[in-house]
């Protein structure tokens, strides 16, 4: 079984659900609201092979760079959509290690969340109140574990490990992802041989299994709006080749439900009103972005020319 853990160890490529809803009005004398929109951030790699974030508008399909092309991620952007946190690497020696940032859309201000410059921090993703913080970072123990910290005036607070192994035994947490109401958190789990989905209360506490074992890796978990469905990507072997496919499972317990997309697909990030399914998918230039129905129906495609991943949502200003 370590062989498998090894061999999937790098493949983990997850950020959070924003519990966002549309408003409507109340009262016969007062007017409906402006229904909330949303867009995608994403990171593209170019020539250069250096990840840089970009912002994709869902009504018009038009792509820009978001501060001129910064380096970045695996973005997730805040309930509101006034920041983005993500993962850089201080400069491209490929020994430099990712390190958490925030940045402040409005002005265009970077700054550093990481203190730890021995530590390999990435993968973080808010919490619905816009305070508590979710990541993974290698800091204790040389595995990743799932950090919480509340996030004070740009300045990461209460920090503590969720995940701390008990033993010296290998056993590495990625991928973690809020719940709509914030109560618990989805991650991946390389506990129990191969890599599974699992969730816990946001405190870590009451640790629950939710997809089975077996000769694949189950990686990046995200929630339905409603809270009662997780979707994720399976990682297996097949003929000697990689695959990876999107599935459901219901967070109560249940069979998996694969979408029918066609090729490998990765990243599922479920649309804060549950309606669609947002990923990335390999292409010639490397990768990129796609929203489905959850019938499995392609709605769009979003590309530049660099390789795309890493989608998340954000809410429209």
């Amino acid at each position: 079984m370590r062989c498998w853990c090894e061999l999937f160890r790098g493949i983990a490529i997850s950020c959070v659900l924003l519990s966002l809803a549309a408003c409507g009005g109340g009262g016969e004398t007062t007017p409906d609201a402006e229904p909330v929109s949303y867009d995608l951030v994403f990171d593209s790699a170019g020539p250069d092979d250096v990840p840089r974030l970009y912002r994709a508008d869902t009504s018009t399909g038009a792509i820009a760079a978001i501060a001129g092309g910064i380096p970045g991620y695996r973005p997730s952007a805040d309930p509101q959509g006034d920041r983005l946190v993500f993962a850089a690497k201080a400069s491209q020696d490929p020994l430099a290690k990712y390190s958490l940032r925030l940045l402040e859309l409005a002005n265009g201000v970077q700054s550093r969340l990481s203190i730890d410059d021995e530590a390999i921090e990435a993968e973080a993703g808010f919490a619905p109140d816009g305070v508590g913080l979710v990541y993974t970072s290698d800091r204790d123990n040389g595995d990743s574990d799932i950090i919480h910290a509340r996030l004070i005036s740009g300045v990461l607070k209460d920090v503590r490990n969720l995940t701390a192994p008990p033993s010296s035994l290998y056993d590495e947490d990625r991928t973690p992802a809020w719940s709509p109401d914030g109560s618990r958190i989805a991650f991946t789990a390389y506990r129990s041989g191969s890599p599974t989905i699992w969730i816990m209360n946001a405190d870590g506490t009451m640790l629950r299994q939710i997809t089975v074992a077996g000769n694949w890796g189950d990686f990046s978990p995200s929630w339905s709006a409603d809270g009662r469905t997780l979707a994720f990507q399976r990682v297996d072997i097949v003929d000697g080749l990689v695959r990876s496919r999107i599935g459901r499972v219901p967070v109560a317990g249940g069979a998996v439900e694969f979408f029918n997309f066609s090729g490998s697909v990765y990243d599922p990030r479920y649309s804060p009103d549950g309606k669609y399914i947002a990923f990335w998918a390999k292409s010639d230039d490397g990768g990129d972005i796609y929203v489905a129905d959850l019938r499995g129906q392609i709605l769009q495609r979003l590309a530049t020319p660099g390789a795309d991943r890493h989608a998340a949502w954000i809410r429209r200003k």
